[in-house]
């Protein structure tokens, strides 16, 4: 997992468990402190237990504190990898094109990035299909909606089928709002 995933974790355990939420959450999941360079990429078994751990510490489900997360971690990657974006592209184009922003990410890091296929049926819906053993969907569905807030537009993502439901592929369908 990038290590931007962490940076952006970091400020969601200090906004949700106070200054020492960080340091809290590294503890109660059992990993030592240490700091997660923006573009390496680290296990990805210690981003699940911190996602664990945060669900448990703030009492909410795991796929909401990943929706979260991706909320926050939408604007970063677009502030990181905002080159790759046209100016005026919207959200929708945006998820639209992210198998092609995938092919220049993978060039430029050894990443284990999740299969997607996006599609734009109409002017204002693309159809998402994402495939991953990580299984990290909600985190995609945050960062579409955390992208959209972050360019003053609005979403909506609906789930039409989940792998955590036990279908092959999550199934997103994508509408922005005039």
């Amino acid at each position: 997992m990038q290590g931007v995933v962490f940076h952006e974790l970091r400020s969601l355990a200090q906004a949700r468990l106070g200054p020492q939420g960080w340091e809290s959450l590294l503890e109660q999941a059992g990993l030592p402190r240490r700091v997660y360079l923006a573009f390496k990429d680290y296990p990805d078994t210690e981003v699940v237990a911190l996602v664990d751990t945060a669900a448990r510490m703030t009492s909410q489900p795991r796929l909401r504190v990943l929706e979260e997360l991706g909320e926050r971690l939408g604007p970063s990657l677009l502030r990181t990898y905002g080159v790759l974006v046209q100016p005026n592209w919207t959200v929708l184009d945006m998820v639209e094109h992210v198998e092609r922003l995938h092919e220049q990410v993978r060039r430029d890091a050894r990443l284990h990035l999740p299969g997607v296929v996006c599609q734009r049926v109409r002017r204002d819906v693309v159809e998402v299909s994402y495939s991953s053993p990580r299984k990290l969907c909600s985190l995609g569905i945050g960062a579409i909606r955390g992208l959209a807030r972050y360019l003053g537009q609005t979403v909506v993502v609906k789930e039409r089928r989940c792998m955590h439901q036990g279908a092959p592929t999550c199934e997103l369908e994508v509408r922005q709002l005039a």
